[in-house]
């Protein structure tokens, strides 16, 4: 495992010296740690700023739809993101957590059958953060997570969870509409460690915002480092460039109205304030 993480840096290194181009991310292993959480090596895709010395950087989780597009390549939506990291200054890893353990999507399975849970992923997001704090170009410092949808939800567990090593963990956070009805539940044992964004939209009906306004409401209340920012009229995947128009996704069992389908739907104004957000909020907390 040593001897193909050690590989994967040397491809990373010298592709990303002969080719500053962050359009073209670089393909690379991140080594599992051992941890039941995390038993699995793990493809990723490393998007590289331009520019010398230490940069922060940014572990991105996927959806319960995967980190891929129908094309087989990755999505628009993280394509675009670690884009625009790297365009901001930062190294962004996009982490594949499905096909090394043999899922396509659990997007269209029922919570109580699925067998892989968020909790299940919180390792993946720590051995991405071991693994970029081993890369000479990273700052070990400066790391925030970043996730969408179930991927939102690791990063909510992750943040409220400090890695087990006794490292540091991540230094910010963010989140975008993951479902919160279980943490609101018991918002008392929600405590994030490190600052936290949440951004979601008012109309979602696959994870609804109201329990993410309440659970917010809650922790910033004592005192703790909780923001939300939520979109009226706005649906799940608001973000996703791949998107033109709503789309009511019947293959979903879960969500607001289980058994009648989810909504998924653009809205350009909303990803454009998105971006501005996690830029300004990122600059805040890692610069």
């Amino acid at each position: 495992m040593k001897r193909i993480a050690r590989c994967a840096l040397a491809v990373l290194l010298t592709v990303g010296a002969a080719h500053a181009n962050a359009a073209q991310p670089h393909t690379v292993l991140v080594p599992g740690t051992g941890a039941a959480s995390a038993p699995l090596a793990l493809p990723a895709f490393v998007f590289t700023p331009q520019g010398a010395g230490l940069h922060p950087a940014v572990v991105m989780v996927h959806g319960c739809g995967g980190a891929y597009g129908r094309d087989g390549q990755l999505n628009a939506r993280h394509q675009m993101w670690g884009e625009y990291l790297a365009a901001q200054g930062y190294v962004a890893l996009m982490l594949d957590s499905f096909s090394a353990r043999g899922y396509r999507q659990i997007c269209t399975t029922k919570f109580s059958e699925r067998t892989l849970k968020e909790a299940d992923r919180v390792g993946d997001a720590y051995a991405a953060l071991a693994y970029l704090r081993q890369l000479p170009l990273v700052d070990p410092a400066r790391i925030a997570l970043l996730g969408w949808s179930h991927g939102g939800g690791v990063t909510l567990t992750a943040i409220s969870q400090a890695p087990a090593t006794g490292q540091s963990g991540f230094s910010a956070a963010v989140s975008f509409y993951p479902g919160c009805t279980s943490r609101n539940k018991k918002a008392d044992s929600f405590h994030p460690y490190a600052p936290l964004l949440l951004l979601i939209g008012e109309a979602d009906d696959w994870t609804p915002a109201a329990p993410c306004k309440a659970l917010a409401a809650r922790v910033a209340a004592r005192g703790e480092p909780m923001q939300i920012v939520t979109y009226p009229g706005t649906y799940h995947d608001f973000d996703s460039p791949a998107l033109t128009a709503p789309r009511v996704r019947a293959d979903v069992p879960n969500g607001v109205n289980p058994g009648a389908g989810v909504t998924t739907a653009p809205n350009p104004a909303a990803r454009e304030d998105a971006k501005l957000r996690v830029k300004a909020f990122l600059a805040e907390h890692l610069h």
